[in-house]
């Protein structure tokens, strides 16, 4: 493995964050309902009702992710035992709009049992479910556009060697892996003195979920759907890329 050079290494002292990798299949499944998944049944609560978008139709069921089993959280996520990503059918086309997707948080497993996929009118995100499993925690690095990248003092350029540095995998903390531009979850809006200022509302990213090929799933082109939170309301918010 090459060292690296003085320059990265200075550099990574200032960029580098913890992050936990989902692994979707290529071992033996557990067939445990509450393992961590891709596309096949989720746990809800008896009598929970299934999510459904703004016009009324059902989500499309897309991750579940044990937060028990991962051996490292973000703060965001600490003290919940699982996570839930449905989308509707206008997800992509609405640019993320909050009425076409939901996600479920939960604190316990208790007395939730695996539910069936009711039918909806889209084609399906996920071809073929799969279960998961989580990674040893590893370093993360930020994209060359990242808002949170820093450069240390004296240095004026993104060095090459971090290129490619930054996980483009289905994770839990760690950076947003950027495909277009950075990543921003709302419009910036112009001050009164001409600046462009990021939106209030703007929340923290928190883990994403990217294109999976073993289990079909593919965010219109390779794409990646980012879920960030809001430090000071806790709302969430979604946001897709792709090439």
């Amino acid at each position: 493995m090459q060292e690296d050079s003085p320059e990265l290494q200075v550099w990574k002292q200032h960029n580098t964050r913890s992050t936990c990798v989902l692994e979707v299949g290529g071992f033996r499944p557990t067939g445990q309902a509450c393992a961590s998944h891709i596309g096949l049944e989720p746990l809800l609560a008896p009598g929970e009702a299934w999510p459904l978008d703004g016009a009324g139709q059902p989500m499309q069921f897309i991750a579940q992710l044990n937060l028990q089993q991962a051996p490292w959280l973000p703060e965001a996520l600490q003290g919940l035992a699982l996570l839930q990503f449905f989308c509707g059918e206008q997800f992509i086309e609405s640019g993320c709009a909050p009425e076409t997707w939901a996600l479920r948080l939960r604190p316990s497993l208790d007395g939730l049992q695996p539910r069936p996929q009711p039918p909806f009118r889209d084609r399906p995100w996920v071809g073929r479910g799969f279960e998961a499993r989580w990674l040893a925690p590893q370093d993360d690095h930020p994209s060359y556009d990242d808002e949170n990248m820093r450069l240390p003092p004296g240095m004026q350029e993104f060095p090459e060697e971090a290129h490619g540095l930054c996980l483009g995998r289905t994770k839990l903390g760690g950076y947003a892996k950027s495909l277009q531009h950075g990543i921003s979850f709302f419009a910036f809006t112009e001050d009164a003195d001409g600046v462009w200022q990021p939106s209030p509302d703007e929340p923290d990213y928190v883990l994403q979920i990217d294109s999976e090929e073993k289990a079909g799933l593919n965010w219109v082109d390779g794409g990646i759907v980012y879920l960030g939170r809001h430090p000071l309301t806790g709302r969430w918010s979604a946001h897709c890329q792709f090439y």
